[in-house]
């Protein structure tokens, strides 16, 4: 594979000082950083992780995922495969059903978020089928509305015209090409094995730079052409009007499966809770972050960049001090450890344990449309052993048993765990004895955005148990708590 060279910000015009500062903002408050790259002139000039992530260990990609999929449409079209103005009906000839506006569902609709639905469909059953059987309810192209299963219909759309899955598509037409190493990538599937192309990707920051470089080099990657010089036109600038937004960067315009800027001329692959691939052609550079954010934050977090490109770019050059102030920097980033306390009733915990009323998991269950496709069993019964600095945690859900270590030392354990149809396996665990008989749990999944507290509080019943989220919260009310007694 291709690789990047590496250099100092100053030696592609960046001011050390000002990614300081960006690295900074990211950890003021209003976001909880997991991982950033900075590439200009085709190099990377800064890079870093915040542990436990890591610059190797894929994340998920959320509505990122779906710059993927519409760059497998625009190779399918380059290569004769497909036009942006094929019907759906005619790709999937006895799928659907005739209504109004059905003819002007089209795969440039689809890639637009043109559809003209104002709703959902779900992924129960023949999904394709139930898609082409949605209530078309404005004329396509004339309305922006937001819908991951049309951008999951492009996969489908992909295996239909080529016999592949999406991933086997883009793992022979794109990805060795642009130095994504096709094996290392996860996804979420649906049952019948479709890949979720819009939100199931699980890719690493070198991966996602990898993509959004071709697209600021138009569509030409080391000499050969992989996407038309007008399809990259089109996914990058505005062809759907999606203001009136909740705010500026929400309501600039829409492209191809990208958003368009406030800041004119920048683009940017967008996944929930901030997942960032951002491009600024003017200033020749990339930008790569993963993250967990709230919602209303994207406008602060994407301000960032703008303070970088206006304050640190051809003008106000670091010091040598500060480039070495900016490599010590990035590399000792980390988010805070788990809570050291090690002193409790552990004899009050210790044994086994049955659950006899509500739901509580150790997995991830997301609610809404997810959850259709990403179930997790409950916790049926569990047992809480302790040994030296480590709390086991043996879990039986769905007919499994899970042995989980926690530290309780101040610093998490690893452990390899299994989550249906999903490729993320990793779970990091502390332990602490919040109170004397308040024993708490720490856990993050650090290929997900996702981390979340395990309360364990005992009582002359037995346990309560609560779980809550530290950051955003996917799941439903009814898996938030639940009782235990002694067996």
């Amino acid at each position: 594979m291709k690789k990047f060279k590496r250099v100092t910000p100053e030696q592609v015009g960046v001011s050390s000082k000002a990614v300081l500062q960006l690295l900074d903002e990211l950890e003021s408050g209003s976001t909880e950083p997991h991982g950033i790259i900075i590439m200009r002139h085709g190099k990377i000039c800064a890079e870093g992780a915040w542990k436990p992530y890591a610059l190797g260990i894929n994340h998920g990609m959320q509505s990122f995922t779906k710059t993927y999929s519409a760059t497998a449409i625009g190779i399918a079209c380059r290569m004769g495969l497909l036009s942006l103005d094929e019907k759906l009906t005619d790709i999937f000839p006895g799928k659907g059903q005739q209504q109004p506006f059905t003819d002007q569902l089209t795969v440039r609709n689809l890639l637009r978020m043109g559809t003209g639905m104002q709703s959902l469909p779900g992924f129960d059953g023949d999904w394709v089928d139930n898609f082409l059987r949605h209530p078309i309810e404005k004329q396509p192209g004339s309305a922006f509305f937001y819908n991951s299963v049309g951008s999951t219909m492009l996969g489908a759309i992909i295996r239909q015209k080529t016999g592949k899955t999406l991933h086997e598509f883009l793992s022979a037409c794109l990805f060795p090409k642009i130095g994504i190493n096709a094996d290392h990538l996860g996804w979420m599937r649906l049952p019948d094995g479709m890949e979720i192309g819009g939100s199931g990707l699980f890719a690493t920051l070198e991966d996602n730079l990898r993509l959004m470089k071709l697209y600021l080099d138009g569509g030409v990657c080391d000499g050969e052409r992989i996407l038309s010089e007008e399809y990259v036109k089109l996914a990058t600038s505005k062809q759907i009007d999606n203001g009136p937004g909740p705010s500026p960067e929400a309501s600039s315009g829409y492209g191809f499966q990208m958003w368009m800027c406030s800041r004119p001329g920048c683009f940017r692959a967008d996944g929930a809770m901030g997942q960032y691939g951002f491009v600024a052609p003017k200033e020749d550079m990339v930008i790569i972050l993963h993250q967990t954010m709230d919602g209303p934050q994207a406008d602060t977090v994407l301000s960032y960049f703008y303070h970088l490109l206006d304050n640190g770019v051809d003008r106000n050059p670091g010091t040598e001090a500060d480039a070495c102030a900016l490599k010590r920097r990035l590399s000792c980033l980390s988010l805070a450890a788990p809570h050291y306390g090690p002193y409790g009733n552990k004899d009050g915990f210790s044994g086994s344990w049955k659950v006899t009323d509500g739901r509580f998991h150790m997995g991830l269950v997301t609610g809404g449309i997810m959850q259709r496709y990403f179930p997790t069993a409950p916790i049926e019964r569990f047992t809480v052993e302790f040994d030296g600095d480590e709390c086991i945690l043996t879990i039986q859900e769905g007919g499994r048993v899970q042995r989980l270590a926690a530290g309780m030392d101040g610093s998490a354990r690893r452990n390899t765990v299994v989550f249906p149809l999903s490729p993320v396996s990793m779970l990091d665990i502390g332990c602490s004895f919040e109170k004397e008989d308040v024993l708490l749990f720490e856990c993050r999944m650090p290929e997900t955005c996702y981390a979340y507290q395990l309360r364990m509080t005992l009582g002359e019943n037995g346990l309560t148990i609560e779980k809550t989220y530290t950051n955003c919260d996917p799941e439903p009310d009814a898996v938030h708590q639940a009782a235990a007694v002694r067996e």
